[in-house]
């Protein structure tokens, strides 16, 4: 065994994928796994790191794939894609039971409000032995994934499958509670709690401010999508405006031509390249029929006997970045104009429901739950919050993260352990070749179907081969993975596992100099000719040149089928 450098031991050099992942998902692990067509195992592999991996495959912002280094050779490996497709094999061939996890531990944690950041942190203490309850507001878990994500980007039966894993660990969910009404901080200590995370989320429409907004068929978006998902009949007319640019705004105008409207006009304040929503499902949302007009803003919603008539709008115009760092816009005077509607859907944002909340907790301004940033620990100590109720509206990815964190603060807490030692440490993200200039071959990236396993109207005999073909299409696009940071388990390990030397094939390089760039032992150098070349007194056999190198020019004997994939595998707990 090689060990490593004490200055390389106290930074985690970890995939860029990875570390854009708010859950630090160990993409370049599953990808692994794929790769050998291990679909069950990949999705055991993302649960080590979240409990949402159909959800996410569906509706996650991927910032995985925006930090893909593959992109600079063509396109990034379908990151997103990918985990649902893993994730909907194994819900249709028969979803993995947990491993039931004994109570080890008997103080009691509350967590408020079943959506992303309450489940993932009530999922995380259940795994180390917790007894935690989850008490929810609604009828059903789950959330905005349940409530405020349409059934045609987010089916309900996906997010109870998810949910239900989360349930087989021992989490018990009691819905129907609310808090500040039927539970209250002083009643669950009083009943034992020894812990409490609070993530009721932003449950209320931001107002848009304007006359108006009060007329009949003015319906906010929070409130239109969760009554929609309750199954409740909104008559939503022949025209729909949509004020907002957000994936809320996209989601309200699609759901309204699902319920008959015939022109659905979304307006937003800004350009295309500002909208916050994800661009695939603009693109999706205009190919369906959404109109789109940007650099517009409401001045008034003007009714007729009580009842939306017209919206009357303002052209904007983009001035200086504000502080969410896109330029503002700017209203251009006598610019007015207007649009006939039946129906209005503010979507301009949403805020925490903070009358339930003890003053105490909030900020300044109370419009959010103040929590020290590191620990997510609230001004009353033992009790934690986290997800959109601090953040304000943010991703299921983020709320995810946030739980993760909480549930190592309560853990910290309950055993007594300083919340913030060693949880500031500096995360080096394993950069990728620098030159993309010098890389002149530009390969066409493969384009996956997005096919809803299980969902296919089909006989059993069409449905075994059309898995066999989706199959075969995973595996080819995983392995357009670059596995550019080093194993996928040993990073910041104190040792790393031995491997042959690396060895150059001067025939395939092209003198990038990715191997230099990203060789943590500089035992990589290119020579005079421009080739690279191993010292091998330097290298250490990790792998991370051979992984990195876009030409496979350099060789590693059993890097891809030892080295990764004894590491994935030991993280599964397996033999290797």
């Amino acid at each position: 065994m090689t060990v490593v450098s004490s200055a390389f031991k106290n930074k985690r050099r970890l995939p860029p994928c990875r570390a854009a992942c708010p859950a630090e998902v160990n993409v370049q692990g599953y990808m692994a796994l794929l790769q050998q067509g291990k679909f069950k195992e990949s999705v055991e592999l993302i649960r080590k790191s979240m409990p949402f991996p159909a959800i996410c495959g569906r509706v996650c912002f991927s910032p995985c794939q925006d930090a893909c280094s593959r992109k600079n050779i063509d396109q990034p490996v379908g990151i997103r894609y990918l985990k649902r497709l893993a994730a909907d094999i194994e819900r249709e061939q028969g979803r993995i039971k947990p491993d039931a996890v004994p109570k080890t531990h008997n103080e009691k944690v509350a967590i408020i409000g079943a959506g992303p950041a309450g489940l993932s942190t009530a999922y995380e203490l259940a795994k180390l032995g917790y007894p935690v309850t989850v008490f929810e507001r609604m009828p059903e878990p789950g959330g905005m994934m349940r409530y405020g994500i349409p059934d045609y980007r987010l089916q309900k039966y996906v997010v109870a499958n998810e949910i239900a894993y989360i349930q087989d660990l021992g989490v018990e969910i009691k819905t129907g509670v609310e808090f500040g009404k039927d539970i209250e901080i002083d009643t669950l200590r009083n009943e034992g709690y020894k812990a409490i995370f609070i993530a009721n989320g932003t449950q209320l429409s931001t107002k848009l401010g304007v006359p108006g907004e009060d007329l009949e068929g003015v319906f906010p978006a929070v409130e239109f999508l969760r009554d929609v998902s309750l199954g409740k009949t909104v008559d939503v007319g022949e025209k729909v405006a949509v004020i907002g640019g957000g994936n809320s705004a996209i989601d309200a105008a699609c759901t309204s031509l699902r319920f008959g409207a015939k022109e659905v006009t979304v307006l937003y304040r800004r350009s295309r390249n500002e909208m916050p929503a994800l661009p695939h499902e603009v693109e999706a949302a205009e190919k369906e029929g959404v109109k789109i007009c940007f650099l517009v803003a409401p001045k008034q919603i003007i009714g007729e006997e009580g009842r939306v008539k017209l919206i009357e709008c303002l052209r904007m115009k983009l001035g200086e970045p504000d502080a969410s760092g896109r330029r503002r816009p700017v209203p251009i005077q006598r610019t007015e104009h207007t649009y006939g509607v039946d129906t209005v859907i503010p979507a301009i944002g949403q805020m925490p429901e903070t009358s339930c909340l003890p003053s105490i907790l909030l900020d300044e301004r109370a419009r959010a739950i103040s929590v020290d940033q590191l620990t997510l620990e609230t001004k009353i100590p033992g009790i934690f919050a986290g997800g959109d109720v601090v953040t304000r509206p943010a991703s299921v990815i983020e709320a995810v993260g946030a739980g993760k964190r909480a549930a190592v603060s309560i853990d910290r807490y309950l055993n007594g352990a300083n919340l913030r030692t060693g949880r500031e440490e500096e995360i080096e993200e394993t950069t990728w070749v620098k030159d993309w200039e010098k890389i002149t071959r530009k390969s066409e990236r493969y384009t996956a179907p997005h096919i809803d396993i299980g969902r296919q109207k089909v006989s059993f005999e069409k449905a075994d081969e059309l898995l066999t073909k989706i199959k075969a299409v995973a595996t080819f696009e995983a392995r357009r993975c670059l596995e550019c940071g080093l194993c996928t388990e040993c990073l910041g390990g104190e040792e790393l596992c031995e491997a042959d030397k690396a060895v150059v094939d001067e025939t395939l390089c092209i003198g990038c100099n990715v191997c230099a760039i990203v060789c943590p032992f500089e035992a990589v150098k290119k020579n005079e000719t421009g080739v690279a070349q191993v010292n091998e007194d330097l290298c250490k056999g990790c792998g991370t040149c051979s992984a990195s190198c876009p030409e496979r020019a350099i060789g590693m004997q059993r890097f891809t089928d030892s080295l990764i994939l004894t590491n994935v595998a030991a993280t599964l707990g397996e033999p290797t």
